[in-house]
């Protein structure tokens, strides 16, 4: 697309109001962003009836040169890239939504676009256990060449992208609700500049734009739609994590959940989707078999179960879900108490598992 064409894509796209589905019935009404730029009066005096008054006035005040030098700025802002829907590099499984952003913006190394996707979303609010899980399954799916696409959000997204980043050639996509050069939640911003490094960062809002309640359910769209399918780990009943799901149903997408502690807050949207239909899911591989891919994991980076002997496996299993003191996991394990505890220290040195207070142990994985 010639830069000149793409500037009335992004001013367009930038109207107050504009969003994607009455961007895309300007187009067909009038032929291209430019034509809408340039079109007469009397012509915008049909608009009202497809896209209402009010956007129809913002259409017409926005008609000018200093929104059109705005536009031309962002098109010039160093680092980000511009794709609109004519590009051959914009994905394409995004454009088969029913609402495609007209144009994206991002930053880091170039958008695979062609690559097989999985989104991986959750709750902000996690549990060690669908924190650890999160980080395990990413990793081995970007090990097996997997893009993995999440919402760089706390709790379960930023453990997404973690263990995706951590996998030898290992590439994550972060869909923000916000501009590409706005580092949202700010204590990511580590995890922000290793993504721009390795991975990319995408958004449908220009740069600039501040997070805003509004933008994230959109964006989730954007989550879904780049992917093949989408797993849920950890949600509650209201957890915007289920809101991907809706959109992912939608566009005729996968959709895969992880199991959870039946009494845990955290899991009731999630056992909720599994009983409603949703594939379950406990490792990597149940979504590249789903997928019929064959995984490729590399002999640097094994996977969490690659690590583990017998008996370091009886204890990882009786840990998934939850804390448990030495006690309870003799019960659970059936180990003698000195196997138990060399174990347990072997374990802690390799970083699985870490004791807490009153000799507990619980289950963690180094990002």
């Amino acid at each position: 697309m010639q830069t000149d064409e793409k500037l009335y894509w992004v001013w367009l796209s930038n109207v107050p109001g504009i969003g994607a589905r009455r961007f895309y019935k300007l187009i067909s009404a009038l032929g291209s962003p430019k034509n809408v730029f340039d079109a007469p009066d009397s012509e915008l005096k049909a608009l009202p009836r497809l896209i209402g008054e009010r956007c129809t006035h913002q259409l017409a005040s926005s008609r000018n040169q200093k929104a059109l030098g705005f536009a031309e700025r962002i098109l010039n802002t160093p680092d980000i890239k511009v794709l609109t829907l004519m590009c051959p590099e914009y994905p394409s499984l995004l454009k088969t939504i029913y609402d495609p952003p007209a144009v994206l913006y991002t930053k880091g190394c170039p958008l695979k676009y062609e690559a097989k996707a999985i989104a991986i979303v959750g709750s902000r609010r996690s549990s060690e256990y669908g924190r650890m899980t999160a980080f395990r399954i990413a990793s081995e799916l970007a090990a097996a060449g997997i893009t993995v696409v999440s919402g760089m959000a706390r709790g379960i997204d930023t453990y997404v992208h973690k263990g995706a980043l951590k996998a030898q050639s290992g590439y994550t996509v972060a869909v923000l609700g916000c501009g590409v050069d706005y580092i949202y939640p700010p204590e990511n911003k580590a995890l922000y500049n290793e993504i721009q490094e390795k991975g990319t960062i995408i958004s449908e809002y220009p740069p600039g734009t501040k997070p805003a309640p509004g933008n994230f359910p959109a964006r989730n769209r954007i989550i879904s739609g780049l992917s093949s399918g989408t797993l849920v780990i950890e949600a509650g009943q209201k957890s915007g994590a289920l809101i991907t799901v809706d959109y992912a149903l939608d566009q005729g997408r996968e959709v895969y959940a992880l199991p959870g502690n039946v009494s845990s807050p955290f899991s009731r949207g999630t056992n909720e989707l599994l009983k409603q239909g949703a594939k379950v899911i406990t490792s990597a591989d149940d979504i590249l078999e789903d997928l019929d891919i064959e995984i490729r994991l590399s002999p640097h980076q094994p996977s969490n179960a690659a690590v583990l002997d017998f008996f370091e496996t009886q204890v990882y299993n009786a840990l998934l879900d939850g804390e448990k003191g030495i006690e309870e996991l003799i019960q659970l394990t059936k180990l003698d108490s000195g196997r138990l505890n060399s174990v347990l220290t072997l374990m802690e040195i390799k970083g699985i598992i870490k004791q807490i207070p009153g000799k507990i142990f619980m289950l963690q994985w180094k990002a």
